[in-house]
């Protein structure tokens, strides 16, 4: 084999390699960043879908995105009452977290909570994708705690989850915007049903221009109406 094939195929391959690990190297920014439209209020009480991703208690989840109290969290999941804070969660369980939504520049995002402390061999990556179950991205969390590396957080550091909101009527009515991670094999017809809205509200409402464009792990923001209000006397 000649010097210059051999130099000619070094290069090949290190070239392959830098593509491979580039596609493999794991980003939230692949997935669309969750943002909400709000415009026409200031601030109001919301929701989001966390999925566990792993077995845990209600009081974990509770400390996790500093809801106020444990009967805030058993009501908007219509837990009775008298539901122990030890409550097991199994993996893969939605639970319904309430949180205060700010609005600015058209969107809305929590305000100022939840604060989570940065542990050991933790990474932006894994904080928006695991820990709070892909409500965020790594790249939103960057944002909205000014950190000028991706790859560069402290243990200890507090970091602001900035969580999708709104505050936004909807069709002239009052609604609880509720954050949904969409589930593989999961439709715009499916998520409508399930709660109680229409195809069309929700495409409108999330921009979506063709039903087939949903995407699983997308955070939808669903307009919840009616008996979704109880929830707002509670924090």
């Amino acid at each position: 084999m000649s010097t210059t094939y051999q130099n000619h195929f070094i290069k090949l391959t290190i070239i392959s390699i830098f593509i491979i690990i580039t596609i493999s190297t794991p980003s939230t920014s692949a997935q669309a960043a969750p943002a909400f439209k709000c415009t026409t209020k200031p601030t109001c009480k919301a929701l989001v879908g966390y999925i566990s991703p792993n077995k845990t208690t209600l009081s974990n989840i509770q400390k996790l995105f500093q809801v106020k109290t444990l009967r805030t969290l058993l009501g908007v999941n219509n837990l009775p009452p008298n539901t122990p804070s030890n409550y097991s969660v199994a993996v893969n369980s939605t639970v319904k977290i309430p949180f205060p939504c700010r609005c600015f520049n058209g969107t809305g995002v929590s305000n100022q909570v939840p604060k989570y402390k940065v542990v050991k061999n933790d990474g932006l990556y894994h904080i928006a994708a695991q820990v709070f179950s892909g409500l965020v991205t790594d790249q939103q969390i960057q944002s909205a705690n000014g950190i000028k590396d991706l790859n560069l957080i402290i243990i200890g550091q507090d970091l602001w989850i900035p969580l999708p909101c709104s505050c936004d009527d909807v069709d002239g009515e009052k609604v609880v915007h509720y954050g949904h991670v969409v589930a593989a094999g999961s439709s715009v017809d499916k998520i409508a049903s399930e709660f109680g809205t229409t195809p069309q509200t929700l495409m409108t409402v999330n921009d979506i221009k063709d039903p087939k464009d949903l995407i699983a792990g997308q955070v939808l923001d669903v307009p919840l109406r009616g008996l979704c209000f109880d929830f707002l006397d509670l924090f």
